[in-house]
């Protein structure tokens, strides 16, 4: 026999009466949350033609499954169906004046003339401050030069939220992207880029958002300096001998690449260090002339650049050599010199001279010699006349 029950407001549950549903709910600013439920009522699950009600009150509809019934918070639905014993309850765009304590009530078809409040197992609701954030889809990383899709996933419990959502680049003014997805192609200036994903929900004037930074890789590239910032013109340096010189191999890569000193085939030292390798040559020999290499790869790509060391060949200083002998005078040993401060006609008159001035000084001896020995014979003539 059916058990009619009309108009049941007492908090105790008859015989064939029950419901299953969380006691409380939590839920943030904002967003969305889904409250299961499922009842039964004169030991029935299955009804024909009735309707189901949330309340705040007994006279306070907040949701209901008859859209002809008035209700007083358009963010309440009763998405289950009561003909099939589904009292779930959907809360969009929760708001902090939303949380409080409701309950169920039942009603059937005007035939059964069943109607209960489920007074005993009300639903404290709770809403609380937006602190999640949205999600941004896992790019792993970036390669410069290849297109990417970023996907922004709003919080949310439940489908029917749809907050905007605005995209945010630190290294661009104002607003990158206003969809959920952007697509760009990364450059070498993204490395380390902050990128932020907002999504404000303006039922609620609230908002969250999500900043990531870009892992942007790339092949090494290579600069050669002189110690920390002189450049090398031409690929080649001319030293003296007994010079020392520091090369610097300036490296930027990501990640950091393997980075050798090679001097002609040999590899003379090497280092994992992405930013560069130095390269001391010290007291400057005709040994140490080569073409010195620097060479970097990573898993991206490979390059290398070159330096040759030459050494300055010596300046040799003129000489002349003068004779005093007797004997026919030898000519002269000319030395060539290259002068930083004479040029070559320069040169020429200066050895002429050289050479006239040893001729003359080389005459006036012998001159002088021959006049000694006149000289001594006309005194002993004079001596021997006496």
């Amino acid at each position: 026999m059916d058990v009619h029950v009309t108009d049941v407001w007492c908090q105790s549950v008859p015989a064939g009466f029950s419901i299953q549903v969380q006691p409380s709910i939590t839920v943030q600013e904002g967003l969305c949350v889904i409250i299961p439920c499922a009842f039964t009522a004169d030991y029935k699950t299955t009804f024909t033609n009735s309707t189901g009600y949330w309340k705040s009150d007994f006279e306070t509809n907040i949701a209901s499954s008859n859209t002809s019934v008035p209700i007083v918070k358009e963010n309440f639905h009763v998405t289950g169906n009561p003909d099939n014993g589904d009292c779930s309850l959907k809360v969009t765009d929760a708001r902090k004046q939303d949380t409080g304590s409701y309950f169920f009530r039942f009603e059937g078809s005007k035939e059964s003339n069943i109607k209960y409040n489920f007074l005993a197992h009300k639903v404290t609701l709770l809403v609380t401050d937006l602190t999640q954030k949205p999600e941004i889809s896992n790019l792993g990383h970036l390669r410069v030069g290849e297109e990417v899709t970023l996907t922004c996933f709003p919080p949310g419990n439940c489908d029917g939220i749809h907050p905007t959502i605005t995209w945010w680049k630190d290294n661009l003014a104002g607003i990158w992207g206003k969809s959920s997805t952007v697509t760009f192609t990364p450059l070498l200036s993204d490395h380390k880029t902050s990128i932020t994903c907002e999504a404000n929900y303006p039922a609620v004037r609230s908002s969250t958002q999500k900043t990531i930074v870009l892992d942007v890789q790339y092949p090494p590239s290579i600069n050669i300096f002189i110690g920390p910032s002189g450049m090398i013109a031409n690929h080649t340096m001319v030293l003296n001998e007994g010079d020392s010189v520091i090369l610097n191999c300036s490296v930027i890569s990501n990640p950091a690449a393997y980075v050798t000193w090679t001097k002609g085939e040999n590899t003379v030292v090497s280092s994992v260090t992405g930013q560069g390798l130095e390269l001391y040559l010290m007291d400057i020999t005709s040994r140490d002339i080569n073409t010195y290499s620097c060479s970097a790869w990573n898993q991206h790509g490979d390059t290398s650049d070159f330096v040759d060391i030459l050494l300055q060949p010596k300046n040799e200083v003129p000489v002349t050599k003068l004779s005093f002998e007797t004997s026919p005078t030898p000519a002269p040993e000319i030395a060539t010199v290259s002068s930083p401060q004479c040029g070559p006609r320069e040169i020429d008159f200066i050895i002429l001279g050289a050479f006239i001035a040893g001729n003359i000084l080389i005459l006036s001896l012998i001159a002088l010699a021959l006049l000694c020995c006149v000289r001594r014979n006309m005194k002993k003539r004079q001596e021997g006349r006496t």
